[in-house]
């Protein structure tokens, strides 16, 4: 096996899609995603400040490379309901200067620690 490294991932929803119906089963699939260290950043795109209107997705993974991040993508309630695009997801990898946290129910809390 390779190295992991920081991939900052953009993938955005197909045009006329609803996710809200499925956000509650994507949101309760995150805390084991953050528990065995792939996702280290998650949220919400919108399509305006208001914030009223979802967007996509953004994240940021540790994976080997594009395929691991892909595979992962697709196990996600949005992939199999026919939300995201994942033919035109935005895949680089990152090189992270400073991180802030912010805590979410359900994730080992010893990852926070610096």
């Amino acid at each position: 096996m390779g190295e992991k490294i920081e991939w900052n991932v953009i993938i955005y929803d197909k045009p006329n899609t609803d996710r809200t119906g499925v956000r509650p089963q994507h949101m309760a699939d995150i805390p084991s995603a953050v528990n065995s260290g792939i996702v280290k950043l998650a949220g919400a795109i919108y399509k305006d400040a208001s914030k009223t209107q979802f967007a996509g997705s953004a994240f940021h993974l540790m994976a080997e490379n594009e395929s691991e991040i892909i595979e992962f993508l697709k196990k996600d309630i949005y992939y199999r309901e026919g939300i995201w695009d994942i033919d035109n997801v935005i895949i680089n990898p990152i090189g992270v200067a400073i991180r802030s946290t912010k805590y979410m129910n359900g994730t080992d809390e010893s990852l926070y620690k610096i």
